[in-house]
């Protein structure tokens, strides 16, 4: 017994100490962690774009060209209610515009199946399967052109944001 005791005390000794300092560890490498990671945020809602970010030309580092691009097609509509916040050239996707507009998409797509088709442009088959009541995509044709229209409903806003690309076919 009096082996016994020396014994027993020693292993528990041992164990207390020895997850003592893997604890400690632990909980080093726990803090390291949450010190990268708040190293690491982003902010969750950018409130300000500054007016550096823009060149002389109206672009910015991405070549977002501010307002509507002066190429833009005489035959193709703008969107009612709307407001263009930029576009951008691509040599091989065409010009790409981007707008906001007041409404949903259900009365966006009304508008542009009138406007393109009295415009000449025949909407691409299939297209229609393409849309519901939060956005979808639309595609025309006329000539050698294409126009592509591609939207999403923000309900909190009554918007829906509008991506329209338009290039000519090869």
């Amino acid at each position: 017994m009096k082996k016994l005791l020396p014994l027993i005390l020693s292993v528990f000794l041992l164990i207390s100490f020895g997850c003592g300092k893997n604890q400690q560890a632990g909980d080093q490498d726990q803090k390291k962690s949450e010190e990268l990671k708040s190293e690491n945020k982003t902010p969750d809602k950018v409130t300000e774009v500054k007016k550096e970010d823009s060149k002389q030309d109206g672009s910015n580092d991405l070549g977002m060209k501010s307002g509507l691009p002066a190429d833009f097609p005489k035959d193709v509509p703008v969107p009612p209610n709307s407001t263009c916040h930029g576009s951008i050239y691509n040599q091989t996707e065409g010009t790409t515009v981007t707008f906001v507009a007041k409404g949903k998409p259900a009365d966006i797509i009304t508008f542009y199946k009138a406007e393109m088709s009295k415009g000449g442009f025949v909407q691409e088959q299939g297209s229609d399967d393409l849309v519901n009541e939060k956005g979808g995509m639309l595609k025309w044709n006329k000539d050698k052109r294409s126009v592509e229209i591609m939207m999403s409903y923000k309900p909190d806003s009554n918007e829906t944001d509008l991506v329209l690309s338009y290039k000519d076919k090869k």
